[in-house]
């Protein structure tokens, strides 16, 4: 599915074109990846968490790079959890293997209580989903591997108010819209 030396190839030429690093979030991954992560290792994560990866992320990081380079401030690692408290939380025992509960936008705005404020960020309200990548002031971008929405990626922006959100694409589809987008001019 992946071409890596096709992937590295256009990483370079985006490191060189935009050296000074003023592409959004390219300061963080320098539009480098990481080494590709071992087959043992990702299903020895599937299995822990009770999940299989979706096909074009798991190849991603066997063939590619576990993480790096990527959109907004780049994709985190699989099993890193020491990088990202919302990954950490995304590890803790049974959290990724329950179903996904949207198949539509979803934000029920608080009422500005505590307990409202409290359930409108509940985890549940993301369970089922792997944090995938930091966009800045709070938005993240998740991975879907529970329930109908499995393979698509959503937007949690709960941090403004804005709900969780449907991208309505895959993470291939994300990762090689990012890639192909010009470098900013200089």
């Amino acid at each position: 599915m992946w071409d890596r030396a096709e992937i590295l190839e256009r990483l370079a030429f985006l490191a060189r074109a935009d050296s000074g690093f003023t592409r959004f979030g390219s300061a963080s991954h320098r539009y480098r990846l990481n080494q590709p992560i071992a087959q043992s290792e990702v299903t020895a994560f599937e299995t822990r968490h009770g999940v299989t990866l979706p096909e074009d992320y798991r190849s991603f990081i066997l063939e590619v790079g576990d993480g790096g380079a990527g959109p907004c401030y780049g994709i985190f690692r699989l099993d890193r959890p020491d990088l990202d408290d919302d990954r950490r939380e995304d590890l803790m025992p049974g959290f990724l293997a329950e179903a996904f509960p949207h198949t539509q936008s979803w934000n029920e705005r608080s009422d500005g209580t505590p307990e409202a404020e409290e359930e409108y960020f509940d985890r549940a309200h993301i369970r089922g989903s792997l944090n995938m990548s930091h966009q800045g002031c709070g938005y993240m971008v998740r991975l879907v591997l529970t329930g109908p929405q499995r393979g698509t990626l959503w937007e949690d922006g709960r941090c403004s108010d804005a709900g969780v959100t449907p991208f309505a694409v895959g993470f291939a589809d994300w990762y090689l819209r990012w890639l192909k987008r010009d470098p900013p001019a200089r």
